[in-house]
């Protein structure tokens, strides 16, 4: 009756049908399952409570009349200060006129209220008609700004923010870089600059670092009421390179400015940064051989191109004084620095020289004197980095420039002390443990709050008149 091509399918369709059945009785049989799961079933007398029932949470008492309409009488409103805030702008979006706000503002100033950060914490409490009862800044500047109102009186009060510091250390085995070897164990770039700036003059982060070295910092990390408010200083710093390795102990001065002194108290800190800037690669080594790229003859290239990208900054790689600044030939725009009697820097092929640098100008060592070019006989942007020494060019990348100065005699046992604590917290504390520790917890000390009362009747501030 069918044709062959109907047969495959014909056959197909009785066996869906035979396992229609089937189906069913599985359906149904897991039904039963679930129902005999869930509904509950008795137990005899000596069965056990799982521990689950028996961990039932007591219920609350319920909150007393009294506390319930305090509650309901007071409005707490607040807000994170965000890029832009303005003091009248935030207290606006609270409904605060901008006559309070004055007034609120001149009883802050005295204080020193300093400028809105992005961060801050603003609380306003209002009462149940409205009215504003209470203001509390909490600022970054890492003080507490309160502000009380009445219909006769404005009070307030500035009181240092409770810092607690925490001395940690990070044990690390440098793996892609390390910046982000820090940031796996939750340190941020500040730390890792600072850690950077404080061996400039030993290592090229750019260039030195190799997988598998290893570091250890030594820092400080400040809390307020229980919130993170920044990192303090890098007290003691190890990095080990390629098997060389690098120490600096901080020691402050009479100021409280640390200054960093390797193992023989001599300053970390030399007289040359080891690249005056940020680039992505050496296009072009020190050489005495080398075929200029657009005269196409071999002739000495007596510095190092480091290739950035047009309008990266250039620092000065020492304190100095301007020798020459201008339009040199093939170097394009350039600016020479002079540091003492024996050294000479060049800057070649910059794409613009600031304002400031011209010749007999002082500059600071990180000074940015100008920007990454192409100018003159250039095949792309790059800086061509040149140093003399007694009137002869060297390679900067193997010149080992002095060291600016050693810890005083007058300060040396401070500096073995330090030096003494913080190897000992390096080697002995956490050893071969990769990560962040706590080594010290130092807690603040409570001090009073500054008050300033004005008198919104009489006009009298902290009881005084101050008209006459």
């Amino acid at each position: 009756m069918f044709s062959h091509k109907y047969r495959l399918p014909l056959r197909n369709y009785r066996r869906r049908k035979r396992r229609i059945p089937l189906i069913r009785s599985l359906l149904i049989a897991s039904a039963v399952f679930l129902i005999w799961k869930v509904v509950p079933r008795n137990h005899s007398a000596d069965q056990k409570t799982p521990i689950m029932e028996a961990a039932i949470v007591p219920s609350l008492p319920p909150v007393s009349n009294p506390l319930q309409k305090k509650i309901e009488e007071t409005e707490l409103l607040s807000c994170t200060i965000k890029p832009g805030d303005t003091f009248y702008g935030v207290l606006a979006r609270f409904e605060i006129n901008n006559n309070l706000t004055r007034e609120i503002l001149n009883s802050l100033k005295p204080l020193g209220l300093p400028s809105l950060f992005p961060g801050d914490s603003l609380i306003v409490k209002k009462s149940e008609n409205g009215k504003i009862e209470e203001l509390e800044l909490l600022s970054r500047s890492q003080y507490r700004f309160q502000v009380k109102c009445s219909d006769s009186l404005i009070v307030a009060q500035k009181k240092n923010v409770d810092i607690t510091t925490y001395t940690c250390m990070v044990n690390g085995v440098l793996e892609s870089s390390l910046s982000e070897d820090l940031y796996k164990y939750g340190i941020s770039d500040v730390i890792t600059w600072k850690f950077a700036d404080i061996f400039a003059w030993d290592i090229n982060f750019f260039l030195d670092p190799r997988k598998g070295d290893s570091f250890q910092i030594i820092f400080e990390k400040k809390f307020a009421d229980g919130r993170f408010v920044g990192y303090g200083e890098i007290l003691s710093a190890r990095y080990v390179n390629n098997g060389k390795e690098f120490l600096a102990f901080g020691v402050p001065d009479k100021g409280g400015k640390l200054h960093y002194y390797d193992k023989n108290g001599k300053s970390v800190q030399k007289q040359f940064l080891k690249a005056p800037l940020k680039y992505s690669r050496i296009s072009s080594n020190f050489s005495y051989n080398r075929k200029h790229p657009i005269l196409g003859i071999v002739r000495p290239h007596l510095g190092i191109d480091y290739a950035a990208p047009i309008g990266t900054p250039v620092s000065a790689a020492a304190d100095g004084r301007v020798s020459f600044s201008g339009w040199k030939g093939g170097y394009g725009k350039m600016v020479i620095l002079s540091h003492g009697g024996a050294y000479e820097t060049h800057y070649g092929h910059l794409h613009s020289i600031r304002p400031k640098i011209r010749t007999g100008a002082f500059v600071k060592q990180g000074d940015q004197i100008g920007t990454v070019g192409s100018t003159g006989l250039s095949t792309g942007p790059h800086l061509d980095y040149r140093m003399k020494r007694h009137g002869r060019f060297v390679n900067p990348l193997t010149i080992a420039p002095p060291s600016s100065g050693t810890i005083t005699e007058d300060r040396r046992m401070e500096f073995q002390n330090v030096k003494q604590a913080c190897l000992t917290a390096m080697e002995k504390r956490f050893p071969q443990q990769v990560g962040l520790h706590i080594l010290e917890i130092e807690t603040p000390v409570t001090e009073e709050p500054v008050v300033h009362q004005i008198n919104r009747e009489t006009g009298l501030i902290n009881g005084i008149n101050t008209d006459s």
